[in-house]
């Protein structure tokens, strides 16, 4: 899936010093310049980007005063392989603030090639404004401000800095990271001991800090010198350990062949599984390797029963729905146009027009009707893209899971009916290396008749709706920050998760290469 290779791709200098790995795009953002006094440059570095040894990008951060603001700048870019296909990924992040810490505004852009989205945050007195701009697409909302007492990251930097140089062995505090959305993140800061690291020219005396961040399970390691720059950090994404080392711009930017991503986040089954790829009910059972799973939604298909700390049952039926809450139903996130799912495009009203001619007023029949179309209209099914909005998957014609997602939850909502992205794992027979494995994926659902149902457009138009070869992770209105989150959530499972494929079609299945059995559903262990 397009998403999660950009999640896994991307590990940012947070808003203050603590690095981000995430579930959406990268990509690039170019300031504008402010009237007045010309800027100062306090600060500024460059890393080197390493995934699983080989290298992979590049980061640089700056930190700028123009008059009474302070701009903390975070640029990356790296190249990842999909499945053969190279991919280059891309973000920059700027966040204004006052000298006092008053947030100002923030402007992101993030994307691969052409595919990019843009972001403003005004930060007003009813809360934060963001805007979202994706090909030409324009969306707004207002959502609120985290709680009292959150700093932005110049702040937060100097509360860092004077804390570690007191002496402090720990360090806690919340803040917002632009790559996270506008939601607060807690980062706690924990003194390791003290280490030598070699950045090229030779050691260089570090306090080695151990950085929790809410968003995220896996802690990062970082290596920070006497006058708080920080010189090295490590996060293990479970696909390898992502590294950045502090070096120089030509060193940083030296041309390089990036790491293979999406293979590595495959998840192996030990059963003999292939029998679930059209399946219409399965059983899977879903191990966390730390002991400790999150919840899997119980959504659409899906029913999640949790059996430990970090074990659960997830039973899946293809055929099924589940109800929507009162909020959902009542949520206009799940109709409105965004800059991802821009429905109100003139092209994709037309194709959701089209869809439904002569089908009549039942919703889940034009749902299945609109379902058809997607998979019909994009023609070219390829890992080439990045995450395009609807319109632009609509123009190309062209793309994978995310793209017909985005493109039917589009579809949908051009025709009153509420739609969300639905993220999780799809079941892989044979891809290439990959054989009998999870890999992950998007699709689409909607509400029809007060549920969820499920709707997958990467299905062929004369095949099912839906498979029981799917488990859903998460969810989103896919209208900006709010799938950062669930690309996160992602991030957290890659290289923890374990499947076991229990049961399909009411059939036991054995280990792989061994015989499937029938069994009565009445009398099957739960």
């Amino acid at each position: 899936m397009s998403s999660c290779s950009r999640s896994c791709a991307r590990s940012e200098r947070g808003a203050a010093r603590a690095r981000v790995p995430l579930a959406v795009a990268a990509a690039l953002w170019v300031a504008a310049a402010c009237l007045g006094a010309p800027p100062e440059v306090l600060e500024e570095h460059w890393y080197r980007l390493t995934l699983a040894g080989s290298p992979c990008g590049w980061m640089h951060e700056r930190t700028v005063r123009e008059g009474d603001v302070l701009r903390t700048e975070t640029e990356s870019s790296m190249q990842v392989g999909r499945m053969g296909q190279a991919v280059t990924v891309r973000s920059r992040n700027v966040f204004e603030e006052r000298m006092d810490g008053t947030p100002v505004r923030v402007e992101t852009e993030r994307g691969t090639g052409r595919d990019v989205v843009k972001g403003r945050w005004a930060f007003t007195a009813k809360g934060i404004e963001v805007t979202q701009e994706q090909g030409g697409r324009t969306s707004t909302q207002m959502v609120p401000a985290p709680a009292p007492g959150w700093l932005a990251p110049a702040a937060a930097d100097r509360l860092v800095r004077a804390r570690e140089a007191a002496g402090e062995v720990a360090v806690r505090y919340v803040t917002i990271d632009p790559e996270s959305g506008p939601t607060a993140v807690t980062v706690e800061r924990t003194r390791v001991g003290e280490a030598a690291v070699d950045v090229g020219d030779g050691p260089v005396k570090c306090v080695e800090w151990r950085v929790a961040i809410s968003l995220l399970e896996r802690p990062t390691v970082e290596w920070v010198r006497a006058d708080g720059v920080a010189v090295k950090s490590t996060v293990d994404l479970g696909i390898g350990v992502l590294e950045s080392v502090l070096s120089t711009r030509d060193a940083a930017t030296a041309p390089i062949r990036g790491a293979e991503v999406m293979a590595r986040t495959f998840i192996e089954v030990p059963q003999d599984a292939r029998a679930i790829a059209g399946a219409q009910t399965a059983e899977l059972r879903v191990r966390a390797r730390d002991g400790s799973l999150g919840d899997v939604p119980s959504a659409g298909a899906q029913a999640f029963a949790r059996a430990g700390a970090g074990e659960g049952r997830v039973t899946i039926d293809a055929g099924r729905g589940s109800a929507a809450t009162e909020a959902e139903r009542a949520d206009a996130r799940f109709t409105a146009p965004s800059a991802m799912v821009d429905c109100a495009d003139a092209r994709i009203k037309s194709l959701a027009a089209r869809a439904v001619e002569g089908v009549g007023d039942d919703a889940r029949a034009r749902a299945r009707a609109m379902r058809r179309a997607t998979w019909s209209h994009l023609r070219t099914k390829n890992l080439a893209k990045g995450l395009a909005t609807a319109s632009e998957a609509a123009e190309s014609r062209a793309g994978d899971c995310t793209e017909h997602a985005v493109l039917l939850a589009a579809m949908l909502r051009a025709q009153g009916i509420p739609s969300r992205v639905a993220t999780g794992l799809c079941y892989v027979a044979d891809a290439g290396t990959v054989r009998n494995a999870y890999g992950w994926h998007m699709w689409t659902q909607a509400i029809v008749g007060g549920e969820w149902i499920d709707l997958d457009a990467t299905l062929p138009a004369d095949g099912p709706d839906f498979v029981a070869s799917r488990l859903m992770t998460g969810s989103s209105a896919a209208d900006g920050g709010s799938i950062d989150a669930d690309l996160a959530r992602i991030v957290n499972m890659i290289g923890d998760l374990e499947i076991d494929v229990l049961r399909i079609d009411g059939r036991e299945v054995a280990a792989a290469g061994g015989p499937a059995r029938d069994v009565d559903p009445a009398k099957a262990a739960p």
